[in-house]
């Protein structure tokens, strides 16, 4: 049996659920991390909103390849295996007519574009080809509905099977869903979080340098806020359909 996580960017599984992770993997268990949207920006001119997240993110043209380091590492952390898949993240995408997909900050919370229905039938596909019977498949719950958790769980969600959601991190901080809500215990799986593994967690995500700036406003403040998100009890539940 594998743990088979899907992270729609770099950073998803391990900022959700980077100690239930090291939990697993600290229990014999394997644990595999597979981010969708790990493609390299494409050649040429980059979108307008690309170039100014690339500017923000301070890492220059190759952001693929540094990106791809930060994860590494940050699964070392935790103790999974990373996987990259090679869609490009949305804010690089283009629809047919040749328009980003991403022009400005409040695209990345619209629902699934008509124009890339077919990305969800490409990313079902590359899921059934890469999946056994008995993994047990974790996908994004989609809290801050962001464009590309929606696509990867319209995705796993037509591969009729069991699975496992995990509530979105740190979107979760802004619903206010810090505790598990409206499941029965059959549709719950917990799994209680030590302090050593809010340890490999925060080191985990700071692995993602790139990154810490944009979502916590500094490495401080991510150590406190996902020590105050352990505390509450964040990290240590998926809910199961």
């Amino acid at each position: 049996m594998r743990w088979i996580y899907l992270s729609p960017h770099f950073d998803d599984a391990v900022l959700s659920c980077g100690g239930m992770i090291w939990e697993q993997v600290h229990a014999g268990e394997t644990v595999e991390n597979w981010t969708v949207c790990a493609g390299h920006p494409p050649a040429g001119d980059l979108p307008e909103f690309a170039a100014h997240k690339h500017a923000e993110w301070k890492v220059g043209r190759r952001v693929g390849m540094a990106r791809r380091k930060e994860d590494s590492q940050a699964n070392r952390c935790v103790g999974a295996e990373p996987r990259w898949w090679s869609l490009p993240d949305c804010i690089y995408r283009r629809l047919p007519d040749g328009e980003p997909l991403i022009s400005e900050n409040d695209d990345l919370w619209l629902p699934v574009h008509p124009g890339e229905v077919r990305l969800v039938a490409k990313i079902r596909a590359w899921l059934k080809r890469g999946l056994r019977p008995d993994d047990c498949l974790v996908v994004p719950f989609g809290l801050g509905n962001h464009v590309d958790h929606r696509l990867v769980r319209a995705a796993a969600e037509g591969l009729r099977r069991t699975l496992y959601y995990y509530p979105d991190y740190p979107y979760v901080q802004r619903s206010g869903l810090w505790q598990p809500r409206g499941f029965a215990d059959e549709e719950m799986y917990t799994r209680p979080l030590s302090e050593q593994a809010l340890g490999a967690w925060q080191m985990g995500v700071a692995a993602y340098g790139s990154q810490i700036s944009d979502l916590f406003g500094s490495h401080d403040g991510m150590l406190a806020q996902l020590r105050e998100y352990w505390k509450r009890g964040g990290g240590s539940f998926l809910w199961m359909v």
